[in-house]
């Protein structure tokens, strides 16, 4: 919900919608509170209006910009960062990882004693002559494709190159 300030500014401003405009005026009407911020506000919003903001002349906006021109360009600092340090630092991290992970395998009791599940799988029900025609099919296909894109892209450069 705006403030009070905020909805008569928005009111003397003009840039509240009509609705908000007749509870606003209703407000004002019966509320005192807002009757004496709308008077203060609007008091203030009469001397901004009886200011005179100056310009500077358009000869003084060239004189400034002729000297901003004069000025020597800001040259972008460059920092030369050894390597040998980030180097160095990462070569800690990494030693102080791989030696933690060998102190921990060292003092694990973990046996790892692990057998090869067994699959029976025969393929001679699955290779057949459709299958591997079926498979021959697909690369083909995709090859094409992948060719036609080639081609696409070789044309689309030969013609920026022409323009």
């Amino acid at each position: 919900m705006n403030t009070i300030e905020e909805q008569l500014w928005n009111y003397i401003d003009g840039i509240c919608t009509a609705e908000e405009k007749i509870d606003i005026e209703h407000k004002i009407a019966v509320n005192i509170q807002y009757h004496t911020t709308y008077q203060e506000l609007l008091a203030v919003h009469n001397e901004l209006n009886k200011i005179d903001f100056e310009e500077p002349s358009m000869s003084f906006t060239r004189n400034v910009m002729e000297k901003v021109n004069l000025e020597l360009k800001p040259v972008a600092l460059k920092t030369k960062i050894d390597n040998r340090i980030i180097y160095s630092i990462g070569a800690f991290f990494a030693l102080s990882i791989i030696g933690i992970f060998i102190y921990a395998i060292a003092k694990s009791n973990a046996s790892f004693n692990f057998k090869m599940p067994t699959i029976n799988f025969d393929a001679g029900k699955y290779v057949n002559a459709t299958t591997i025609q079926v498979f021959v099919l697909v690369d083909v296909a995709l090859g094409l494709l992948y060719l036609d894109s080639f081609l696409r892209k070789r044309n689309l450069k030969a013609q920026k190159k022409e323009s």
